[in-house]
């Protein structure tokens, strides 16, 4: 979706290091804030975003651009962090820990397949849309998601409401079937 991205990628792939941390400091305060998200735990948080970083950019040439760098990387961030829970899973089931819920293969498909498709959906969002979802999405607080895009907060707010709608319409047009799973359908 980017060409920017795919650009900067292009060019770190050929060495360019202002192009690497161009795409580094871009994606690395949302996939930090996904990734605390994620695991509840700022230190843990941190480490899954440098992973996830990391395999990013072994990864460079495989990159297409039809994402955001960012949202490519934050994929990488669920996929790693969706297998490590699988991986605890397992080691609790191997161990008989009966602490660890076991997983449910049909639920956990869903999921991946929800999270799959909505993130498709940000993704073909206008810029402006997608980064104050993103923003909301990995920051603490409304305000700090203003801040991180330069933003007073009336503007902010102003700019989710537009993307959240945005984006209904598009779930509306695209996978009603999702709207109606969590009881949003419209009647």
């Amino acid at each position: 979706m980017s060409s920017t991205d795919r650009e900067l990628a292009e060019r770190a792939c050929r060495g360019e290091a202002a192009a690497t941390e161009a795409l580094v400091t871009h994606a690395l305060p949302v996939v930090r804030g996904l990734a605390r998200r994620l695991t509840g735990d700022p230190e843990e948080g941190d480490a899954l975003a440098q992973e996830a970083l990391v395999i990013a950019l072994e990864k460079l040439d495989s990159y297409r651009g039809q994402a955001a760098f960012s949202t490519w990387v934050c994929a990488i961030a669920l996929r790693r962090h969706a297998g490590a829970k699988r991986a605890q899973a397992a080691e609790g089931r191997r161990r008989g820990a009966g602490a660890l819920r076991a997983v449910d293969p049909v639920a956990t498909v869903a999921e991946r397949d929800s999270a799959r498709r909505l993130l498709l959906l940000v993704d073909q969002l206008p810029a402006t849309h997608r980064d104050a979802l993103l923003a909301r999405a990995t920051a603490d607080s409304p305000a700090e998601a203003a801040r991180v895009l330069h933003v007073s907060p009336a503007a902010f707010r102003t700019r989710l409401h537009r993307a959240r709608l945005a984006l209904r319409a598009r779930l509306e047009a695209t996978y009603p079937d999702m709207l109606e799973e969590v009881g949003h359908a419209q009647g």
